[in-house]
């Protein structure tokens, strides 16, 4: 049986898997500001509002709140979730200033009930930005 486990045939048995696993995890693992949408939607974004913009997509803010900020992200495709529309402040569900948002982003949205969890992993600069980038936002 330990044999089995150094048989170079056996090591050989899996190896069209690899391409497939490393071209899969080259997808997962990639850039997301490289992707063209988003580069595309960067260019609308005020120059002192795009390290905001950046930190929003690396942190996948967009997968649910959209690259707009109108909340019809890929996750929300369905229209499942009451998202709320960065431009429309009134959807706002614990206030639109910019400290506001930061606590919404920081510590997540009415005890984590509503799918906002608290997002304590991102870097305080990284949190003033996305909150300017989505005050910014209620304007546009």
């Amino acid at each position: 049986m330990i044999r089995d486990l150094f048989d170079r045939s056996a090591y050989w048995k899996g190896w069209p898997l690899w391409p497939a696993a490393v071209f899969g995890l080259s997808l997962y693992c990639s850039d997301p500001l490289s992707d063209p949408a988003v580069q595309e939607f960067r260019t609308q974004v005020a120059t002192e509002h795009q390290p905001g913009f950046d930190a929003y997509i690396e942190h996948n803010c967009q997968a649910c709140h959209g690259l707009n900020g109108s909340g019809g992200g890929p996750l929300n495709a369905s229209g499942r979730f009451s998202i709320p529309d960065f431009t429309d402040p009134s959807s706002y569900r614990q206030g639109f200033t910019a400290s506001e948002i930061r606590n919404s982003i920081e510590f997540g949205v009415e005890g984590g009930r509503t799918g906002m969890q608290a997002y304590q992993n991102i870097p305080p600069q990284q949190l003033d930005d996305i909150s300017r980038y989505i005050q910014w936002l209620q304007k546009q």
